[in-house]
C-alpha cells in the first residue's frame, strides 16, 4: 500500500473521512483501519472524540450526546478540510429522543461547516432500506433500558426487532475488550427464523472481524454499526469498491452481484457443487486470493472465507497463464497438473474444470467449476458452458469499468 501511495505523488487528492466517536472507544479506529487496508491510498479517516464514558439511560450519560457538543467537534475536522462528517456513534438508536435527534445534529453540523453529515443510526436506517430489511435480530452490549429504547427507535421507523440479545454491559471500555467468543455467542443468540438479518447496534463492540464468519453461518447478513457507517462514509465520498472480509455489506458491488448470478447459472447449467472466480484488478485493490464471486450447492462451504493460498503459485494456475485455454481434470488426485492439496482433502474437490479470464494477453482472473463425490467425465456441452461463462463474466467485467484499460473481448 506504500507503494501505491508512493505513486500518486501527495496526499492531496485522497477522499478525507471526518469521525466523530466516544472518547472511550477503543474497538472502532483499528478495525475501520484494518478494513480500510486495501483503500489506504484512496481514502483517509480523520477523527474528533467527544467524552463518553458509560452508556446508560442515566441523565448525565444521554446528555454526553448534545447537538452542541457534537456541532463543536465538527468544526475541529473542518480544521483538516475533511469531505463529509459522521457521528460514529448509536446513541441516536438508544437515548430514548429517537432518530429525529440525529437528523438535527446532521443538519447543525452541515449550518455549522459547510460538509454533508450522517450518523451510525441514519446510515443504520438505510442500509436497511437498501436491501429490503424489515425485521432483525438485535445484537448489543448493552444493558435492558438502552436495548428496549433501540428496539423502540427502530420500530419507530418502520424496522421491526423480532429477537435479541444483551451483554448487560454499561462501561465503554469494557466493551470494546470483550471477548470474541463471547460476542460471537451473543450474535447467535439474536437470531431467530423470524429474522431476515441481525443488527449490531455498537461502535464500539468489535463484532465486524466476526461477520464473513457469523453471515455464513446463519446464511443471512448482519448490519454490523462499525461496518455500516464505514459503508456510509465510503458511499457518501464517492468511492464505489468492494471491500472483502468484513461482511456482505462492504463485499457487495453491482459488478459483483451480476458475477454471483452468472456463477449461479452455470452451477445450475452444469449440475456441480461449486463455480467460483477470482480476479486481479489492482487498481481497484482486488486479488486472486480472494474468491470475489460464487455460487455453491446446499451443503457445500463456500470459498469466499478462505484466503489462505498463493494462487498465482499454484500449478494450476501457472498452466492457464501458459496455455491461455481451459483446464479440463477429470479426477483430481490423478491429474498431470495436480490441484492445490488442501482444495481436495479440505474442501473434497475430485473433478474440475478451469477458464482462464484473458485481457491484453494476462490472465487476469478464472472460473473454477467443481465437483465432489469421484470423478468425472466432463461432456463437451458442459465445456461449451464454461466457455460461454467466461466470455460474459469478461463482458460484465468491461461493462461495470472493471478490465484493465484498452481490453477487448477475447
Amino acid at each position: 500500500m506504500k507503494k501505491r501511495l508512493l505513486t500518486q505523488g501527495c496526499m492531496a487528492g485522497m477522499k478525507k473521512i471526518g469521525f466523530i466517536t466516544p472518547s472511550s472507544n477503543t474497538a472502532l479506529e483499528p478495525i475501520t483501519s484494518l478494513m480500510l487496508e486495501k483503500l489506504s491510498d484512496v481514502v483517509s479517516v480523520h477523527i474528533e472524540r467527544l467524552p463518553v464514558q458509560t452508556l446508560t439511560l442515566d441523565s448525565h450519560d444521554v446528555a454526553q450526546f448534545q447537538a452542541d457538543k457534537m456541532t463543536n467537534a465538527a468544526l475541529l475536522l473542518k480544521d483538516a478540510g475533511v469531505d463529509i462528517i459522521l457521528w460514529n456513534g448509536t446513541s441516536g438508536g438508544w437515548t430514548g429522543e429517537g432518530l429525529q435527534a440525529d437528523r438535527e445534529i446532521c443538519r447543525r453540523i452541515t449550518a455549522a461547516t459547510g460538509i454533508a453529515a450522517s450518523t451510525t443510526s441514519l446510515a443504520q436506517v438505510e442500509a436497511f432500506q437498501c436491501y429490503g430489511m424489515t425485521r432483525y435480530g438485535l445484537a448489543v452490549p448493552y444493558e435492558p433500558g438502552p436495548t428496549e429504547m433501540m428496539l423502540k427507535t427502530y420500530r419507530a421507523e418502520g424496522f421491526e426487532g423480532v429477537s435479541h440479545a444483551m451483554l448487560s454491559e454499561r462501561v465503554n471500555t469494557v466493551i470494546g475488550a470483550l471477548p470474541f467468543e463471547r460476542i460471537r455467542q451473543l450474535l447467535l443468540d439474536a437470531d431467530s427464523p423470524q429474522a431476515q438479518c441481525l443488527m449490531v447496534g455498537c461502535t464500539n463492540l468489535p463484532a465486524t472481524v466476526l461477520l464473513d464468519e457469523i453471515e455464513a453461518k446463519l446464511g443471512k447478513p448482519v448490519f454490523d454499526s462499525i461496518a455500516v457507517t464505514l459503508w456510509k462514509a465510503l458511499r457518501m465520498s464517492g468511492i464505489d469498491r468492494p471491500i472483502h472480509g468484513w461482511g456482505m455489506l462492504l463485499r457487495r458491488h453491482p459488478v459483483l452481484e451480476r458475477l454471483d448470478a452468472l456463477m449461479e447459472s452455470l452451477r445450475e447449467e452444469v449440475g456441480t457443487a461449486r463455480t467460483t472466480i477470482r480476479l486481479d484488478v489492482p487498481r481497484l485493490n482486488i486479488g486472486a486470493d480472494d474468491v470475489y464471486a460464487e455460487s455453491v450447492a446446499a451443503g457445500i462451504p463456500p470459498l469466499k472465507l478462505d484466503s489462505s493460498l498463493n494462487q498465482r503459485a499454484l500449478g494450476t494456475v501457472q498452466w492457464l497463464e501458459k496455455h491461455r485455454r481451459c483446464l479440463i481434470q477429470a479426477d483430481c488426485v490423478n491429474a498431470e497438473t495436480p490441484p492445490p492439496k488442501a482444495l481436495m482433502s479440505v474442501y473434497g474437490v475430485t473433478a474440475q474444470m478451469l477458464a482462464p479470464l484473458v485481457w491484453n494477453d494476462e490472465v487476469m482472473g478464472w472460473i473454477s467449476v467443481h465437483h465432489i463425490g469421484g470423478t468425472r467425465a466432463w461432456k463437451e456441452s458442459e465445456i461449451a458452458l464454461l466457455d460461454a461463462a467466461a466470455s460474459r463474466a469478461k463482458e460484465i467485467l468491461e461493462a461495470g469499468g472493471w478490465a484493465p484499460a484498452g481490453a477487448g473481448v477475447a
